[in-house]
Parts: structure tokens; sequence; C-alpha cells
């Protein structure tokens, strides 16, 4: 059971996901705490509940993923970071309430993890529309996820009964008396110029998914090392051509059914791959989605039919 005097600093936590965001070789779900316990302690840090935090985070895992990723970025779409803020407003324009503005104000990066929660606490502290009474007065899991989805995340396509489940999931793990994080390996391979084999093929669908003109192929040539140092460049990543966890958290979409594109054929290849029989089409259809949520069932991942983080962590060897 964690208590307080057991639970982990703010401090370290954040240094943890600033590790994370920097670069260093490890994945998020490697580090000591996950970027969702990051966020669900942080949000207790100031004052929520367990419930209300937990809340929060189920939110921005429907938003960017779980492990909740400050790189989302919505496919043909302008949502931005864990919350998924949008370009040319909460993200970059709105005037004193937009992420990037805030970053700047401390000189920190706007992928930052640490900022992009300081921005969250920010606007909720500081707009009342956002709804910061709300979620202090809810008592419930149920009521905070509602609350926080309608007045900050004010989104269209809400998947209530979705973001409430993984509010649950948020705070069976990492409330008092939680279980903790599962031991399912979610990591994400180190790819160079040189590497070959099935996580190269999927990156190089991403890849392709953002624009660049490459053949998934499998091996990590020249065209390929070329496409990954432009994407850098235009990405604000260190651009040295090697894939590592800050790359491939940029390239990786949340896909669920409906979605369609290149990235939607590296999932299935990828399913594929782990035996399923799938055509790979780049539609998130029916099929795609059982065989989805029964990879997730075998995995031991979160069983919901969308391929976040850990999920892309687990297919991608």
């Amino acid at each position: 059971m964690k208590t307080s005097t057991t639970r982990r600093s703010l401090a370290g936590l954040l240094a943890a996901a600033s590790i994370a965001v920097l670069g260093v070789a490890v994945a998020p779900s490697a580090l000591a705490a996950s970027t969702d316990e990051i966020a669900f302690d942080y949000f207790v840090s100031k004052g929520l509940t367990e419930r209300q935090s937990a809340g929060v985070v189920g939110n921005l895992i429907q938003e960017s993923g779980s492990p909740i990723n400050p790189y989302a970025n919505q496919p043909g779409g302008p949502g931005v970071g864990i919350a998924q803020w949008s370009e040319g407003g909460r993200w970059d324009t709105d005037s004193r309430d937009n992420m990037v503005w805030y970053a700047g104000l401390s000189g920190r990066n706007r992928y930052d993890l640490a900022a992009q929660l300081d921005f969250t606490w920010y606007e909720l502290s500081t707009f009342s529309g956002y709804g910061l009474s709300s979620l202090k007065a809810a008592t419930t899991v149920d009521s905070a996820t509602t609350v926080f989805m309608q007045k900050f995340e004010r989104c269209g396509t809400c998947a209530t009964t979705q973001r409430i489940a993984y509010a649950n999931d948020v705070l069976r793990k990492y409330g008092s008396g939680g279980t903790g994080g599962g031991s399912t390996e979610t990591s994400l391979p180190v790819l160079r110029s040189g590497s070959s084999g099935a996580a190269v093929r999927t990156l190089q669908y991403l890849l392709r998914a953002s624009g660049k003109s490459i053949t998934a192929d499998g091996s990590f040539g020249p065209a390929t090392d070329s496409a990954v140092r432009s994407y850098q460049s235009a990405h604000g990543l260190s651009v040295d051509g090697v894939v590592g966890n800050n790359t491939w958290y940029s390239l990786l979409p949340v896909l669920r059914q409906g979605s369609t594109g290149e990235a939607v054929k590296g999932l299935q290849r990828e399913l594929v791959d782990a035996g399923y029989s799938l055509t790979v089409d780049g539609s998130f259809g029916p099929a795609t989605y059982s065989a989805l949520r029964s990879y997730q069932s075998k995995s031991g991942l979160v069983v919901d039919g969308v391929a976040g983080n850990n999920t892309w962590g687990s297919l991608v060897d």
C-alpha cells in the first residue's frame, strides 16, 4: 500500500520526467515512475484529492495516450501535448493562455512534461472557466473526470465512458492502496543507420504518415536516415539520425477505430506479426479493433482498443 511516507517526492518524479523528455535512453515505462503516475502525484501535490487527480489524468490519457505523452501530436488535427491544446489557440496563440508562451517565460522546452503540467495548473488556477472550483467540489472519479472533460478539455467526441475507465485505472494503480504499474514490457528500441527488421518498418510507416516519401522495407538505409534527420529538425529534436525515445514519442500517434493512413498500416503490420489475420489497408475498422483488444488482453495491457504509447511499446521490438 502506498502512503504519504512512501510516495516519491514530486521533485524526484519530475526529474525522472525530464530525463525522458531530454532523451536519455530509457523509456518512461522503464523509469522509477511512469508519466501517468508523475501527473497523478503532481495534481495531488496541488491539493486535489486522489479521485480528482485521477479524473484529470484519465482525461490526459484519453487525449495523449498512456503513458501520457508531452510530444503527442493529433494526426491531421491541431492537438498537441498531454492535453491536446490546439495549434492556433491554447497551444501557441491565445493571449497569455498558450503553452508556447508559458514555457518561454521560464526558458523551458514546450515539450517538457513538467512545463505542460505546470501550464495545466496555470490554466486551472488562473481562468475560472476551466473549472477548478467544480473540480475541487467533485467527490467521485466519475464527476471529477466529467468536470475536467467538459470545462477544461471541451472536447467534441468525448468518449466519456473511456475517460472514466482510464481514471479509475489510474486511481487503482497509484492511489492509496494502489497496486502500482504492470510488468508488461513497453520499451521501444533504439534504431539507427544499419538497423533492420519489423521495428524499422514501423518507423518507416510513421515517417510516411508525417509526409516523408520512403519505402517501408524494414531497412534503415540512407533514405530513412535522411527522413529521420529531417523530421527531427522540423520538430525541435536532436538531429542525430538516431531514433530514441524522444523521436519515437514524437512520431507515435494515438490510433483508435476510425483512424486511417500510413500509421494504421504500421499498426496492422505489427498485429499481423503478432499472429493476427488482418488486411494491411490503413483503415482502422472492426477487424483491427478486435485484433488490438485481443492483443492487449493477452499482453496484460489496458483493453481499450486504442493504440497508445504502452501498446505501441509492447508491439514494437
